[in-house]
């Protein structure tokens, strides 16, 4: 009698648009070919993409480009609509398409129920999570544990799941009220492993390149000119134009220029805040955790 053993089978999921399919998906994929360990598992390999040309070896979910934060912001809404496809895998792996693993993953940590990789800016601070308590993202005080990378985690099918449609969920709900957190997508990452029971692992498994790593990586984070990949206009706003109002299509692009501009400032601020870990910024938070909300059905 013939012992066949079936291996476990891993979904990867990538997202990339625009120029980022060109500049990123070809490596990404080759360096998980090399450092997979193909004997041990069938590795399937996803990219949701508006390219048309694509290697036979890589499956693509077609989506439409968006600029910069949706094309990030709505990740959780297109894997959600292609879960009949993705869930028949014992376990789902998100990986951002600036990766490259340079390193055999351990197969220890396909063991987990959720998996994600803790930030290198925050190892030693609070992290950056949404501190606007009007967010549905907003984490109290007493919960900011362990400040995650939004460019790697995942789980096992059940787990992962549950973690897709609640953050589809919350971004839908979110949008239609024109709301949107301080770091998007990975804002509401971190909202949902503060809740919920997740495996940290070391940031080498997202390392930065060009940083002096801690230990050996396993995966770095490329570095990247973030204007030209993200296909953004200029950020120098035309007065003239502002100023003669045209028509409302000129209006509406020049606010968004406005809104990357101050949103891109937030951000900035929030990350040397949170680095700094300064205690009057501790002292805001837990002020701003017992403030009452003016919505007094509203949970913290």
């Amino acid at each position: 009698m013939t012992n066949i053993t079936t291996k476990r089978t891993i979904g990867i999921i990538t997202i990339a648009t625009g120029k980022y399919y060109a500049e990123f998906i070809p490596n990404l994929k080759d360096s998980i070919d090399l450092n997979f360990a193909t004997d041990q598992y069938q590795i399937h390999f996803y990219c949701f993409t508006d390219v048309l040309a694509t290697r036979a070896d890589i499956q693509c979910f077609p989506i439409a480009h968006f600029g910069w934060p949706f094309s990030t912001l709505l990740r959780y809404h297109w894997i959600n609509e292609q879960l009949p496809t993705l869930l028949k895998h014992d376990f789902l792996l998100y990986l951002d398409a600036d990766m490259k693993v340079v390193a055999p993953l351990p197969d220890s940590i396909f063991d987990n129920e959720l998996i994600a990789v803790e930030h290198p800016g925050f190892m030693h601070a609070g992290g950056a999570f949404e501190i606007d308590r009007q967010e549905s993202s907003y984490t109290p005080p007493q919960l900011r544990k362990t400040y995650y990378q939004g460019c790697c985690w995942g789980g096992k099918t059940t787990a992962f799941k549950n973690l897709i449609q609640t953050l589809n969920s919350m971004v839908e709900t979110d949008l239609k009220n024109a709301a949107i957190p301080i770091w998007h997508d990975e804002s509401y990452l971190n909202h949902y492993l503060a809740l919920h029971a997740c495996t940290a692992l070391p940031p080498t498994f997202a390392w930065p390149q060009g940083e002096s790593p801690i230990d050996p990586p396993y995966i770095l984070h490329l570095e990247k000119a973030h204007g030209s990949i993200r296909q953004t206009d200029s950020m120098q706003l035309n007065v003239i134009e502002l100023l003669s109002a045209k028509n409302m299509q000129d209006e509406l692009k020049l606010y968004k220029k406005l809104y990357l501009v101050a949103h891109e400032k937030c951000q900035r601020l929030e990350d040397r805040l949170a680095k700094k870990n300064l205690w009057w910024l501790r002292l805001r938070e837990w002020l701003a955790y017992y403030k009452k909300s003016p919505d007094k059905n509203r949970t913290l």
